[in-house]
């Protein structure tokens, strides 16, 4: 083991000292932690963060919590549209594939392509055939399904073909197959046939980062935006067209009509922020509150009596969830409702609180109507559940080994 290389590549990961200890760093640390020679190989060309180091030439290695950093420059784009987004796909797969002989890097054992970007899977295949390595295929979002369904891409587009076929080529030669959606084996069997090789590790905590990094958000802005006297459901995360927050505007229409004390916050910034305050221009049980940096969330979501998430009814998630938000509302301690028609877990797994049909404002405004009635003390111990589920079965220490058993089976 200890002279094992283990390759994470993916081209949206990121560290803390950038802004974010994404997923992939996470699991990093901890196959070092275990003796792994690993390598992250990731870009400074992402839509999702805008502090990524800039630096002359092709490469840039830094060390970072045992394991190590390679920057990978390719095309900057500014919006998750531009074509120049997909150029840089092409451009990062190149220049990973091409690490060996222009870094004279030692031949990697243990190969991780994660998606995005799906043409990572090139560079698994490539790293397989030519290197003898052992390929994991990551999937965390289902590509094309995707596009076809949230970015209403057409099943018959050029794009959809392509990426199509990477899919399959990745489900069919990677040696393991590792989801953060419970149900993937169900696509992964309606694609090629088979599902053995496919594996659930949802997304994890990390839990350094909860106990040691939380800020509280300043007096003032509480002072401008939280409601006073209200129960709180609170919605912190996109205020984008995949999380349907134009039903939770719908139930609120219907819950001012009714002997409520319930408020909504939607916290957060998106592409449908406009058209929701557009909605809710005349309701007074909603609240839009801006974005605070991600040390600040818990201060928020301590504070409210239920978070709140949703998605909308498409065939991608049929396959299941694995909300990085539900992790920032588990470790709250605070109940969890979420709009969501496909496969369950998480919440469920927990008893930490409950589904209700996408789509459906009427009974979401049920339930939260239920919940408003429970006692404090029945809400406490629901919220505990949630954050004892957390911290036991998705910490990163857990998962590691369940990622790690991968590694020679």
């Amino acid at each position: 083991m200890e002279n094992e290389s283990v390759w994470y590549i993916s081209k949206y990961a990121n560290i803390r000292k950038y802004g974010a200890e994404t997923r992939q760093a996470s699991f990093c640390k901890e196959f070092a932690k275990a003796g792994y020679d690993v390598k992250l190989i990731t870009s400074n060309s992402s839509h999702l963060f805008g502090a990524l180091p800039k630096f002359k030439g092709r490469y840039l290695e830094e060390s970072e919590n045992g394991f190590e950093v390679v920057w990978v420059d390719a095309f900057q784009y500014s919006t998750a549209t531009s074509l120049k987004r997909i150029l840089s796909w092409f451009w990062f797969e190149l220049f990973v594939v091409l690490l060996p002989v222009l870094k004279g890097y030692k031949k990697p054992d243990i190969v991780i392509a994660s998606s995005l970007s799906i043409l990572s899977v090139f560079s698994g295949c490539f790293f397989k055939y030519f290197y003898n390595a052992k390929f994991i295929f990551e999937v965390r979002d289902i590509w094309p399904q995707t596009l076809v369904d949230l970015k209403g891409l057409s099943k018959k587009h050029p794009l959809t073909y392509f990426l199509s076929w990477i899919e399959k080529i990745g489900y069919k030669y990677a040696d393991q197959i590792v989801g953060t959606m419970p149900g993937l084996a169900l696509h992964v069997e309606d694609v090629i046939g088979q599902k053995n090789k496919v594996h659930f590790i949802p997304q994890g905590v990390s839990l350094d980062f909860y106990k040691s990094k939380q800020e509280l958000v300043s007096v003032g802005y509480l002072e401008e935006f939280w409601p006073k006297n209200k129960w709180i459901v609170t919605y912190a995360g996109t205020l984008g067209t995949a999380n349907a927050l134009n039903y939770v505007i719908d139930a609120a229409v219907y819950l001012e009509t009714q002997n409520s004390n319930i408020h909504f916050i939607l916290m957060g910034s998106g592409g449908e922020e406009r058209n929701l305050k557009e909605q809710a221009i005349k309701l007074k049980n909603v609240t839009f509150m801006p974005r605070v940096k991600k040390e600040q969330v818990q201060s928020i979501l301590k504070k409210s009596d239920i978070l709140l998430a949703s998605v909308k009814k498409e065939k991608v998630y049929e396959f299941g969830i694995s909300l990085n938000k539900f992790i920032d509302y588990m470790y709250a301690k605070k109940p969890i409702v979420c709009m969501f028609s496909g496969y369950p877990s998480m919440i469920n797994e927990a008893g930490c609180g409950e589904f209700t049909p996408s789509e459906e404002p009427q009974a979401l405004a049920d339930c939260l109507l239920k919940y408003e009635a429970m006692s404090k003390d029945t809400l406490n111990k629901m919220g505990q559940k949630g954050y004892d589920f957390l911290t036991e079965q998705r910490n990163f220490s857990v998962l590691s080994k369940k990622y790690m058993a991968l590694f020679h089976d």
